[in-house]
């Protein structure tokens, strides 16, 4: 048998409960929802602190400018540096040893050089020196003038007074196309 429900409450008194049952509930959904939206809240927080932390981690390990890569840097600059420094004196490197060889060889016995003085700017050249004798000396002049690096070479009558022991100065030009830079000098 089904109970009936006897409710001897006015009809105001009604309403009213109903009223603050309607609150309750309605205060009861506002404060768990408050309650889920701090929580959410505090958890973006936190993700956001984790993911901005994650992000300078992968900014510092991709980066070339962190503290861990300067030195890297530096010793990279350092280098490059080097290697521009070193191009540039390679640009105005004269082989001065296939000149000074070919002068050396070219004189014969007997002729002993005392001064050599090649200047590249001007592509001028001075040799002073000693000949045992005017042979040798004449020799010798005719070996210089005859190098293909020699354009043109200058030798003073003085040269030819004595006949022993003649103390001797050549001046001259040279070729540019068989000197100079190592990029033009016969290797």
């Amino acid at each position: 048998m089904p109970y009936a429900y006897l409710n001897l409450i006015p009809e105001i008194h009604k309403k009213v409960l109903q009223r603050e049952r309607t609150f309750f509930l309605v205060h009861n959904v506002v404060g768990l929802l408050v309650v889920v939206l701090a929580l959410n809240g505090m958890l973006l927080i936190m993700a956001r602190f984790i993911l901005v932390n994650h992000a300078k981690e992968l900014k510092n390990e991709n980066s070339l400018v962190n503290p861990g890569h300067s030195t890297l840097q530096h010793e990279i600059k350092r280098i490059n540096n080097q290697l521009e420094d070193t191009a540039r004196i390679q640009e105005h490197f004269t082989k001065w040893s296939a000149l000074l060889a070919d002068f050396t060889t070219a004189l014969p016995e007997g002729v002993t050089i005392d001064f050599l003085n090649i200047s590249a700017d001007s592509k001028t050249f001075r040799i002073t020196g000693v000949a045992k004798n005017r042979d040798s000396l004449l020799s010798a002049k005719e070996s210089l003038e005859s190098l293909p690096m020699v354009a043109t070479l200058a030798s003073p009558l003085s040269n030819f007074i004595e006949k022993e022991n003649s103390i001797f100065r050549f001046s001259g030009t040279l070729n540019s196309s068989n000197y100079g830079s190592s990029s033009t000098t016969q290797q």
